[in-house]
């Protein structure tokens, strides 16, 4: 897998996200799944470690559950949106991978 995108990559627009919501960011090198709750933003390579298929649909449709869980939509393993923690399901205790990110003047940025 590719390697993380350097600092001062802008991934998205926090507004463009529902609240709580998510969606997959345009960065080519690495698929990145942008999520928001709230006015903060976290970023996740997007690719469940259950069985390494996306955590999005093909329209990039993400499913959140009751505002705190990312749940994958292809064998129903759900992560904790602030941390990546797998929260139930086939994933087991392995969680998503971080991007660090922040959000400045609305924008999520890589750090």
């Amino acid at each position: 897998m590719t390697d993380m995108p350097p600092p001062g990559i802008v991934l998205g627009r926090l507004d463009a996200l529902s609240n709580p919501g998510a969606f997959p960011s345009d960065y080519e090198p690495l698929p990145i799944l942008l999520v928001r709750k709230g006015e903060a933003a976290f970023a996740y390579v997007n690719v469940c470690p259950h069985q390494g298929r996306p955590l999005c649909l093909p329209s990039g449709r993400t499913l959140v559950s009751e505002g705190a869980f990312i749940v994958c939509p292809f064998h129903g393993a759900s992560f904790a949106i602030e941390t990546g923690a797998c929260t139930g399901g086939p994933a087991g205790k392995a969680g998503l991978k971080p991007v660090p990110v922040e959000v400045r003047d609305g924008q999520i940025i890589t750090i």
